[in-house]
């Protein structure tokens, strides 16, 4: 069994990630999405690879009319965790005509920075 080091930069920076992550969904549950996006967005600047967080970056982007961005937030979480594209299929019933379009490739420029 794998020790848990609490001394590791990963450890702290997965931590902070989780708290400002924890932080967004308390504020969106409250209705504050401007304040919630900021939150998301300090998250994966913590922890790039927290896929949740990245999708509900987009989430979060797209109810205030920032697409592109939100677009941008769902390719980095599709490309964290594949199963996201069902997420985003079922979230926005799109039928099976548009599913293709919404089956990403992957954003290599992502995986370099979140590496």
């Amino acid at each position: 069994m794998k020790e848990f080091d609490m001394q590791s930069e990963n450890f702290w920076t997965k931590n902070s990630g989780q708290k400002h992550f924890d932080e967004a969904l308390a504020l969106e549950a409250e209705g504050k999405t401007s304040e919630a996006i900021a939150a998301y967005q300090k998250s994966v600047s913590c922890w790039p690879k927290h896929g949740q967080a990245q999708y509900n970056l987009g989430v979060a982007l797209a109810t205030t009319g920032n697409l592109d961005q939100a677009v941008r937030a769902w390719k980095r979480a599709i490309w964290i965790d594949p199963s996201f594209r069902l997420e985003l299929i079922n979230a926005f019933d799109i039928d099976d005509e548009l599913r293709e379009e919404v089956i990403f490739e992957p954003d290599v420029s992502c995986h370099a920075r979140a590496a």
